[in-house]
């Protein structure tokens, strides 16, 4: 298997469902997988999560992330970039997560994103239509892949194309088999 980006650009994004919201957020490729400075980021209420909503949020979250690993050379990457995009990245997570916490009633940004189950999504468009839906197991108030002997059922593809009811029903069985931290 060839790591994520060896043949291209990769856009990622997480999906994650707690008992009151679902969240689709974009992430950046800078070395690390970091909250978008300019993708597609949104939460709803639950009950009004519907697979349509999290298919067609998805897909323009995975569109919106940016690779800036391939878009600056691959390694090293410029340290100086690094911070830049740090100091613009970090507000935008805080508001983000401000305003789910004040929506939701959480005591504060951190205790609105435990008690949540996330699922790592990853496309290398130039490579395939394929998305790759992992769902994650809980430690705590982070998350973390399975380890590869863990991992069977717990991974699924659907292409890009598919319609947003069927991308989204293949992120939920996803979301269905994670390992939350509010169990």
């Amino acid at each position: 298997m060839v790591a994520p980006g060896a043949n291209g650009i990769v856009h990622y994004a997480h999906l994650i469902r707690t008992r009151k919201y679902v969240a689709v957020i974009s992430m950046d490729n800078r070395g690390g997988s970091f909250f978008s400075v300019s993708g597609w980021s949104t939460f709803i209420d639950r009950k009004e999560a519907t697979p349509e909503w999290i298919g067609e949020n998805l897909k323009k979250a995975l569109e919106t992330s940016r690779d800036l690993f391939m878009e600056w050379g691959g390694y090293p990457l410029p340290q100086e970039k690094i911070d830049a995009e740090h100091k613009k990245s970090a507000p935008l997570y805080m508001e983000f997560w401000t305003r789910v916490q004040e929506r939701y009633g959480f005591k504060d940004w951190r205790d609105a994103q435990t008690k949540s189950a996330l699922v790592f999504v990853c496309w290398e468009p130039e490579q395939t239509d394929q998305v790759r839906f992992a769902a994650s197991k809980g430690r705590g108030t982070n998350h973390s892949a399975w380890y590869s002997n863990e991992n069977h059922g717990k991974v699924f593809h659907t292409s890009f194309n598919a319609s947003n009811q069927e991308f989204g029903d293949v992120a939920i069985r996803a979301l269905n088999v994670c390992r939350p931290n509010y169990l």
